[in-house]
């Protein structure tokens, strides 16, 4: 099944609606398996979901109304309620909510994440990526998304089917990549969707804007995302219930897994024992792109985030069949974006399984 790509533009319910309409079936699909995972996690009713994710509504509608209205347009156009799509919307924070009782009994993953400065590259680009790991189940509900916006930067995004904010590029030269991190602050608390902040990277105009939105809307939970522009600049971002913390590319390269790197830390990391292959991860990511340094392109970097070591728990994961299918974790797509030239790259599935396709801004 191909990830469909849909070409949005007009006034945010405009947007919306488009997408809930072409990506209908997707939609449900994804919100189904939310669902189920919401269940099978925490035994969260979906009642209790619809009920829990109001709390996050008048944070997004602060940030930024449109958000709200392009919301109330994919719910409209996908034929669901509004709560529904605002869970999809807030699913790290509904996820973060059922995380005690998960994953000391599944096959935990998750993402590797890098960022490239033009001084390692071939051809003088920058260039971030990541391999996104996922549970195997949601592999097909993947949509890009090409957003034409009025008064805002037009954006090229590869997400989750019915969500406004995901790893992306912008006009005017913004991008960003994520990883799953998480400390013994979590817990469910309201707040501006980790997603919400990844749209609100996406729709700044520069770095030091993107920055703000960040130091403004700290929390609620913990999570980690790169972010760049082509000007010539890559930050790490390391967000706390309490704080953000911020690394720097090391001779033109940075990497990132799923443990807190920051030594400026002052609480327990509690997510990298769920998934203890974060801890070579990150260091080897960074090991095969400095071997690299000089010759980096889409192949070069493609063949590090190939490596199989420790496979199936590897930078490129496979499910692992000693788990029953829901507890599989796998790399649902590769990423690399290129700043310089403006596109995204993406592959259906692990990165050793097919090509990358390329897409554009609108």
């Amino acid at each position: 099944m191909s990830v469909p790509l849909i070409a949005l533009k007009g006034s945010p319910r405009e947007i919306g609606r488009e997408h809930g309409a072409r990506a209908r079936s997707l939609i449900h699909d994804n919100l189904g398996f939310y669902m189920n995972l919401w269940q099978h996690m925490g035994g969260v009713s979906r009642d209790r979901i619809l009920s829990d994710v109001e709390a996050f509504v008048p944070f997004i509608e602060q940030y930024d109304s449109d958000l709200v209205e392009e919301m109330r347009g994919i719910a409209e156009g996908a034929g669901l309620e509004f709560r529904e799509i605002a869970a999809l919307n807030a699913r790290t924070e509904l996820t973060f909510a059922c995380l005690p009782n998960t994953m000391t009994e599944s096959s935990g993953g998750g993402c590797t994440s890098f960022g490239l400065l033009p001084e390692v590259t071939q051809n003088g680009h920058l260039i971030i990526g990541q391999n996104w790991d996922w549970r195997a189940e949601a592999l097909h509900t993947s949509v890009v998304l090409q957003i034409q916006q009025k008064n805002k930067p037009d954006i090229v995004m590869h997400a989750e089917a019915g969500t406004i904010g995901h790893r992306g590029i912008n006009s005017a030269g913004m991008g960003v990549c994520i990883n799953y991190i998480r400390s013994e602050l979590d817990g469910f608390r309201p707040g501006l969707p980790f997603l919400i902040k990844l749209r609100g990277v996406l729709n700044s105009e520069r770095m030091s804007q993107a920055l703000k939105m960040l130091l403004t809307y700290i929390g609620p939970n913990s999570m980690n995302m790169i972010v760049a522009h082509r000007g010539g600049e890559i930050i790490d971002v390391e967000n706390l219930p309490n704080d953000a913390l911020f690394l720097y590319p090391r001779e033109g390269i940075l990497t990132h897994a799923n443990h807190f790197e920051s030594p400026m830390l002052r609480a327990r990391d509690s997510g990298k024992c769920t998934l203890a292959d974060t801890v070579f991860r990150s260091a080897r990511l960074r090991r095969l792109l400095t071997a690299r340094r000089g010759h980096l392109n889409v192949e070069t970097i493609r063949e590090a985030l190939m490596d199989h070591f420790s496979y199936p728990d590897s930078i490129c994961r496979h499910p692992d069949e000693a788990f029953p299918e829901m507890d599989q974790w796998m790399t649902l797509a590769s990423i690399i974006i290129d700043l310089t030239e403006m596109t995204l790259r993406y592959t259906e599935g692990p990165p050793c399984t097919g090509p990358y396709h390329i897409a554009r801004l609108p």
